[in-house]
């Protein structure tokens, strides 16, 4: 047998069973309620599926968005691919007080060593020891999210600061 209510008003699912009394006070709740995570069954609001045929969509418009990163005139970011699985050839000590990461050796043969080698001399691009990590796709503000991004077997876009510019 079916477990879905019968479609009838929100109070006449409130006497009928328990469970609907705290998904009827949630519905008359939702309107209030700024957004609604994607994967919640049921109108905005609710804690069950029995509301599951009125296909209302959560307006992700006023979801709360992260702030985004102060960005500096003087950092640039790179591309290199780690999806083969070679290492960024990189020893970086986090920074917690900052939320980034500070370069203190680049390895030779590294994709970052690839990378210094691929630009012209002179170039303002050249990662050295002594600058800082600040995003690797998209993540910033953890050095734990930033260690994790750099792990990724994908291709990655990291964002550096020059030395003496933090």
């Amino acid at each position: 047998p079916a477990l879905r209510p019968p479609r009838a008003g929100a109070r006449a699912l409130a006497r009928a069973r328990p469970w609907a009394r705290a998904c009827a006070a949630l519905r008359a709740e939702a309107p209030r309620l700024p957004w609604v995570p994607a994967g919640m069954g049921g109108i905005a609001g609710t804690c069950c599926s029995c509301e599951d045929d009125t296909h209302v969509q959560p307006d992700e418009s006023k979801r709360p968005r992260r702030p985004g990163r102060v960005r500096h005139a003087s950092e640039f970011t790179i591309t290199v691919d780690r999806s083969n699985g070679e290492g960024l050839g990189v020893d970086a000590t986090p920074d917690q007080r900052n939320g980034n990461l500070e370069i203190k050796n680049i390895a030779p043969g590294g994709l970052v060593d690839r990378w210094n080698q691929s630009q012209a001399p002179g170039s303002r691009h050249f990662v050295k020891p002594g600058m800082r990590v600040l995003e690797v796709n998209g993540r910033f503000g953890s050095p734990k999210q930033l260690i994790a991004a750099c792990r990724e077997t994908e291709v990655l876009q990291i964002t550096f600061l020059p030395v003496g510019m933090y």
